[in-house]
């Protein structure tokens, strides 16, 4: 493929009376023009010229015009071998990327500013998630330029994350977190060379997603606790769970009385910052009686877990919080699968994914459990069900060979 490069003059006058030089990058037929700088009269320009005499002689700066036009044509050659040599597109625009450094600035320097403008636009625990995956990145190579992005690089890097312990799933949810970010850079047009992950595939590894059954759910429902105690509060938070849709941790301890609109709970996600309605059954209304007082004040939290003086807090205080009453909730569930007799290891969580099988194994469509669940796209309910589906095909095949 042959790149052509010729200087060629503005016709548009400046006030001054100057033109500007472009210089002209064809590719396959394909033509880009970038300024070089240089400003001359119209007739001082020769477009007709041999290589290194464009500007005419009657221009007193002749010499020193034509060595400045020289050299951007010499520094937009370097910049072509400079895309090649790092197994990225060579094209007129690439090139006009790289003379303007738009590939040639640091990944990694970008991966952090970018970060610092999630922790306004996304949740605290996405924050941490990604900063944590820069972490691993800057521990292999602080400074990684866009042009240094490669299949190469990110093979040498998931070697670097195994070789550090981490297991397949954690490697490659490292690289997907590499990949968000070159998207976000290819977006904002910052990016023009190679993707590479139209050739490096993200390996997805099996994942058992522990749930309960409805005969479980049961279990906990029947369990007699002493009231108004941690087990008895924690045992009641994990059902409105369940009831709710599978409501996630964060997002159920941020719940304030405002979000009970009559019989529908109305709040933002803050995993994917968006509004999600959930029509309140009965058995939920009833937990929300137990934490109703007359005195209730709509700005409140309704479950006693997080202080209100944190609805003021920052994201990364509150996130903290957050973290930490988790552990204990866990903690205590673990004490309520013992009392129910259920052999399983008991998460808040595990709400969520009891929620989602259960609708399954009852033949719900997939398009209403993505609706319940707030998923964005039917893609992604449809790899959260597929653990459950393997599940399914285990025991159908026990039947088959008894």
């Amino acid at each position: 493929m042959a790149i052509t490069y010729k200087p060629e003059i503005n016709s548009k006058p400046k006030k001054d009376g100057t033109c500007l030089i472009m210089l002209r990058i064809t590719e396959n037929r394909k033509i880009k023009r970038i300024s070089t700088g240089v400003f001359v009269s119209f007739n001082a320009f020769n477009k007709e010229a041999k290589e290194g005499y464009w500007i005419r002689k009657s221009n007193p700066n002749h010499k020193k015009l034509n060595s400045d036009i020289q050299d951007f044509i010499d520094k937009a050659k370097k910049a072509s071998k400079t895309i090649e040599k790092n197994n990225q597109i060579v094209s007129a625009k690439s090139i006009i990327n790289e003379v303007n450094n738009k590939n040639t600035g640091s990944f990694t320097d970008y991966f952090k500013a970018k970060l610092e403008t999630y922790l306004t636009t996304h949740a605290a625990g996405y924050y941490k998630h990604l900063k944590s995956k820069l972490n691993n990145l800057n521990e292999f190579n602080s400074n990684i330029l866009f042009t240094e992005l490669n299949v190469s690089l990110l093979n040498k890097y998931e070697v670097h994350l195994k070789k550090k312990g981490l297991n397949d799933n954690s490697v490659t949810s490292n690289l997907r977190a590499i990949r968000t970010i070159l998207y976000e850079a290819i977006k904002e047009d910052l990016f023009e060379g190679k993707n590479p992950f139209t050739s490096k595939t993200l390996k997805e590894f099996k994942t058992n997603k522990e749930k309960l059954s409805l005969e479980e759910i049961k279990k906990i429902e029947g369990l007699e606790l002493e009231e108004n105690s941690i087990l008895w509060n924690v045992k009641n938070y994990f059902l409105f769970a369940y009831y709710a849709a599978g409501i996630r941790i964060g997002d159920f301890m941020q719940l304030q009385w405002k979000n009970i609109v009559e019989d529908t709970l109305i709040y933002n996600m803050d995993k994917t910052a968006s509004a999600h309605e959930v029509v309140l059954i009965p058995k939920a209304k009833a937990i929300l009686k137990l934490y109703q007082t007359k005195n209730t004040n709509s700005e409140n939290y309704i479950f006693p877990i997080l202080k209100n003086e944190l609805l003021k807090a920052d994201k990364l205080k509150l996130n903290s919080a957050i973290s930490s009453k988790n552990a204990v909730i866990n903690l205590n569930l673990k004490k309520i699968a013992l009392k129910a007799k259920i052999n399983k290891n008991l998460t808040f969580h595990i709400s969520r994914h009891s929620f989602a099988d259960i609708l399954r194994q009852q033949d719900v469509s997939i398009y209403d459990i993505k609706d319940l669940l707030g998923h964005s796209d039917i893609k992604i309910t449809q790899n959260y069900l597929k653990s459950f589906d393997r599940d399914s095909a285990n025991k159908a095949h026990s039947k088959a060979v008894l």
